[in-house]
Formats: C-alpha cells, sequence, structure tokens
C-alpha cells in the first residue's frame, strides 16, 4: 500500500513540472559600414540625387565621412561635398534591430536642405522613403560598394582644347583599409601628359584622384558599369597648365576579383 501511495505522490509531482517557454531570439542590430552608395527616387518630380559616402559604426550609430559626395541627377557638374571644412556634409543615423533611420544636411541654391529617412536592412542593402525640409520626399536605397583597387582604361578629352583623336588612359588602383586610393595612369595621344602617380580616396564608389607633380585632379562616378571622370590642371601646372576635360573608362577587374 505505501508503495502505491508513493508512486502516486511521484506521479502527481511530475505532472506538475512545466516547461519553461523558449526565448525568442533577439534581434540583432543592422550593420551599415564600410563604402555606400545611396540614390534617393523623387514622386514630386524632382529626379534622382546620388549621395557617396563611407560609413562608420560604433553601437547603434553610424556616420558618413566628412567629404561625402552628393550629385544630383549623378551629374559631375552638379556634384557638391568632397571638400571639407568649406563644405562638409556627413551623413549621422542609428539602427534598431534592422530599422534604420538617417539625416542628412547639405545645401542647395535655396539654402541648407534637411532629409529625413527611415528604411529597412536587408543584409548590406538598405531602402526606405524620405521627406526633406523643401516639402520633397520619395524613395531611397543603399548598396554596399566594393573595393575600387582594380585597372581601369578608356579615353578623354579635353573641353577647353579639344583634341581630333582622344587620349587614352590607363589606371592601376590599389585601396587600403582606410579607402586611401595609390596608383598610377599611362596617357597616350595627349600632347602634354604621359603618366600620373597619383594619389586619393574612394567615396563610396565613387573617387577623386590628384597628382601632386602635376597639378592634376581626377573626380569619377559611377554610371552603369563603367565610370565618368573630370579632371583639371591648376593653372600653375608646368605641363596642361589650366587645362580640363571630361573622359570615360571600364574596369577591367573581374567580378571573381572582389
Amino acid at each position: 500500500m505505501k508503495k502505491i501511495l508513493l508512486f502516486a505522490l511521484l506521479a502527481a509531482g511530475c505532472g506538475s513540472v512545466k516547461t519553461p517557454a523558449p526565448t525568442p531570439p533577439v534581434a540583432q542590430d543592422a550593420n551599415v559600414i564600410g563604402q555606400y552608395d545611396l540614390l534617393l527616387t523623387s514622386t514630386n518630380g524632382h529626379g534622382a540625387t546620388n549621395i557617396y559616402t563611407n560609413f562608420t559604426q560604433t553601437g547603434t550609430t553610424f556616420a558618413g565621412a566628412a567629404n561625402t559626395l552628393v550629385c544630383p541627377s549623378n551629374d559631375l557638374s552638379q556634384c557638391f561635398g568632397n571638400d571639407p571644412p568649406v563644405t562638409s556634409i556627413t551623413p549621422t543615423g542609428t539602427v534598431s534591430g534592422l530599422n534604420v533611420a538617417m539625416t542628412i544636411i547639405f545645401p542647395n541654391m535655396a539654402g541648407a536642405d534637411t532629409i529625413s529617412m527611415v528604411g529597412t536592412a536587408t543584409g548590406t542593402n538598405l531602402a526606405g522613403t524620405y521627406s526633406d525640409s523643401r516639402g520633397d520626399n520619395g524613395s531611397w536605397t543603399g548598396t554596399a560598394a566594393s573595393s575600387l583597387g582594380a585597372s581601369y582604361s578608356g579615353t578623354f578629352n579635353s573641353t577647353a582644347h579639344p583634341l581630333p583623336v582622344a587620349a587614352s588612359i590607363s589606371i592601376t588602383l590599389a585601396q587600403d583599409s582606410s579607402f586611401n586610393l595609390s596608383g598610377t595612369a599611362t596617357v597616350t595621344n595627349s600632347p602634354c601628359i604621359s603618366a600620373l602617380t597619383l594619389s586619393g580616396r574612394a567615396i563610396g564608389e565613387a573617387f577623386s584622384l590628384t597628382d601632386a607633380a602635376s597639378k592634376a585632379v581626377i573626380m569619377a562616378l559611377p554610371t552603369g558599369n563603367n565610370f565618368t571622370f573630370s579632371y583639371n590642371f591648376d593653372p600653375t601646372a608646368t605641363s596642361c597648365a589650366g587645362d580640363f576635360g571630361r573622359g570615360e573608362v571600364t574596369t577591367n577587374q573581374s567580378p571573381w576579383d572582389y
């Protein structure tokens, strides 16, 4: 009888044990780090604006570089930024799980414009909606850019002194972990320059380069699979003094090289 009672008590005790409910996984905060290309597309007929920057992140806050480049219509002639402290554009934002919020303030013809952006992260890709202090609104995307260390080839021509046959240029660039670029360029069919020794910065997928000895400056933007660039020589340059123009190069890097 005692054995039966003991068994009954044990059985009742086992029935009272409750299995704890599983703890739901904690959503990991998005990482917004590295080179990024942002594209804002207006729903009010104001066109598109490309923004190129390099993000750093600490905890749940992130910020773009002081040399952030803003290019309405992805047009080199309309770009501004990349010249601190004269014009410094620094996007700032926060993440909460996969939710992303960002603010960008930059000058325009009517004064400072503040853009407020909200969205979500899917891997390294960002997307959402925006509104600005000028009454515009629309959608935006953010795409992580790859290293610009590669070889490029193409042509360019002077705007100031056009050549009958465009000059050819071959560029080789290396990029370090701090987005610094270094390299060389070989030029053919130019009456005043045959080689360049380059240093500069990757800004998202855009880049700026200088040759200190030749006093030359190059700024390039991605346009599909190519890069469109502008160049200018300082009026005090030993060769090509005051010359400026446009060109286009294609990267020779294989997609498997990334």
